[in-house]
């Protein structure tokens, strides 16, 4: 019997597993709905092979079956389009299909969870954990990317390595063949007047540069390479894969077990200690919910028992939604599948086999920056993505020419959504319900940053290689025009959060101090569900940190 039985071998997962099986003497299991062994396929560990995931056309390369493609709920605030929502289904979970951006968030952040009631979670204590992740490879290799500059200073100049750690399981690198238009990108945006950044992971996040990434040696770096091979071997931690939880197994008021089905046989498993719920912020609402805790009326509607009636399970859905501008270039500096860069694109496949090197070491948006979306900001509330390709995952044809796209991301929300059940049934998708847009300031920022990512076309820097704009087409000016595009331009950026959120007021789930179920012994949960508020950026790096967090907090005995 185990000490510990973690629910998920996604991001969290894998670091819980990896740091409680320190101890010889604590014996842990992880129940996991995907397989072991994705980072050794060669689509998973190529970082480009991502755009691939999810082309209906490119399925056979194997990236659906890593996959949950969850539907959202039809959203009235984008005109009822109803968005994919993908997320890993894989020990890595998510780590092993995204896109591989490390970006802590802005310090002012976890001020903010304080203010929420996350007493314990400030901004030094969670530097603290970042650090402790993280292998840092400028750190330990400087020359690493000696060529790689911004508006003409080294990158590996411009980090304060007072921010960054070395010698951890995640590894954290620059891009490693970065495609030349970036510098160009760097110079119109400050010639739009955008201040540019050696490193959003430093003192301050605001700015343009480029993004570190979940790399080493020109390979994706997900949770299953980092974590999870790093203690499989070890006697005390088992991995048991294929093993969809049904539910958990309470005793009155106390968490003691988990009911799972593997190859159609239903299972048990107890645990000496205690159950840590990691599924993720769509998952783990639905596990709590699917056994009895959470909001009574979405129970009862399902014929579920209420065993523990917690109003905020599922609650407070965050995430972060984002549109495009896509742009035909007259060079073909881009990447893209047309007959006169054949030899280049031949060349580029054998620099990744043989150096891990060129095009394919790509994540398909090594630039971009945070911003200030108008002079009222106090601090960045946009993301913005450079992709030297006009391909993406949403229009696959687009390959077939030379271009790129820019992307911009509402940071903060407003709006609040939910997650669900459309049934008791724990195989069937859980009900996510984002509101995208339901509040319209989320709107408004999104059509601030078409704007902008339109100023930053047209400065000189790009002049030579500005062609015809694909979407939305320079004939959608005004911002009515605008709006309309969104609707059916847009996206999840698949950072969902905040659905079992810590704090202390009616609607917390989680106790900041212990990350345990209020109201309920043996449990805890610890992933992104947890966090208060969504962070300003992509929110793998964070996740690693709350998990770790929340590792010492189990060890310490709180």
């Amino acid at each position: 019997m185990p000490d510990y039985i973690i629910v998920g071998g996604g991001v969290a997962g894998c670091v819980l597993a990896y740091r409680l099986s320190e101890d010889p003497n604590v014996r842990v299991s992880v129940l996991e709905f995907g397989k072991a062994g994705n980072h050794k396929k060669t689509i998973v560990k190529m970082p480009l092979g991502m755009v691939t995931f999810m082309m209906p056309n490119l399925a056979f390369l194997g990236g659906p079956k890593m996959m949950y493609l969850f539907k959202g709920e039809p959203n009235h605030g984008l005109g009822g389009t109803a968005l994919e929502l993908p997320r890993g289904k894989s020990v890595g979970g998510s780590s092993m299909i995204n896109g591989m951006v490390y970006i802590r968030g802005q310090h002012e952040d976890f001020d903010h969870w304080e203010e929420l009631g996350a007493t314990g979670w400030g901004r030094d204590e969670m530097l603290r954990y970042f650090k402790k992740s993280e292998n840092f490879e400028i750190a330990t290799n400087p020359h690493h990317t000696p060529g790689h500059s911004i508006d003409g200073k080294l990158i590996s100049d411009l980090v304060d390595h007072d921010y960054h750690g070395v010698g951890g399981p995640y590894n954290v690198a620059p891009p490693r063949s970065p495609n030349p238009l970036s510098e160009l990108y760097f110079q119109a945006c400050k010639q739009a007047g955008l201040p540019l950044n050696g490193d959003f992971n430093g003192k301050e996040q605001e700015g343009i540069g480029y993004h570190w990434l979940q790399q080493k040696g020109g390979e994706r770096w997900g949770m299953e390479s980092g974590f999870a091979n790093s203690c499989k071997n070890r006697p005390n931690v088992e991995f048991i894969t294929e093993a969809k939880v049904r539910r958990l197994i309470l005793d009155g008021k106390k968490v003691t077990g988990v009911e799972y089905d593997q190859g159609g046989e239903t299972k048990t498993l107890h645990a000496d200690r205690e159950v840590i719920v990691s599924a993720g912020a769509f998952n783990s609402p639905q596990i709590l919910m699917l056994s009895g805790i959470g909001p009574g009326h979405e129970l009862n509607r399902h014929g579920i028992e209420v065993k523990h009636a917690l109003a905020g399970v599922g609650q407070n859905l965050q995430d972060h939604i984002d549109t495009w501008i896509k742009q035909k270039t007259l060079s073909r500096i881009t990447y893209g599948i047309t007959w006169p860069v054949l030899p280049k694109n031949i060349a580029h496949v054998f620099k990744w086999i043989f150096a891990r090197r060129g095009a394919f070491t790509c994540n398909s948006a090594e630039a971009g920056g945070f911003i200030r979306s108008h002079e009222g900001a106090d601090r960045p509330d946009l993301q913005l993505f450079f992709c030297p390709t006009i391909a993406s995952a949403q229009a696959a044809g687009s390959f077939f020419t030379h271009g790129w796209s820019m992307h911009a991301t509402d940071l903060r929300p407003y709006s609040r959504g939910h997650v669900g059940l459309h049934s008791s049934n724990p195989f069937d998708a859980p009900l996510i319900q984002h509101n995208f847009c339901q509040d319209d300031r989320d709107m408004q920022n999104l059509v601030r940053g078409i704007h902008i990512m339109r100023h930053i076309t047209d400065q000189p820097a790009l002049a030579e290689h500005v062609g015809e704009e694909m979407e939305p087409g320079r004939d959608v000016q005004t911002d009515d025009e605008i709006r309309s595009y969104i609707k059916s331009h847009c996206m999840s950026m698949y950072h969902p959060t905040s659905t079992c959120a810590m704090g202390s007021g009616k609607d917390a789930v989680t106790d900041p101090a212990s990350l345990r179920v209020h109201g309920l012994e043996g449990l805890r949960v610890i992933d992104a569900s947890i966090f208060p508020a969504v962070t300003s950026g992509n929110t793998m790096a964070p996740t690693v940190a709350v998990a770790e967090k929340g590792a010492d907090l189990i060890k310490a005995g709180t």
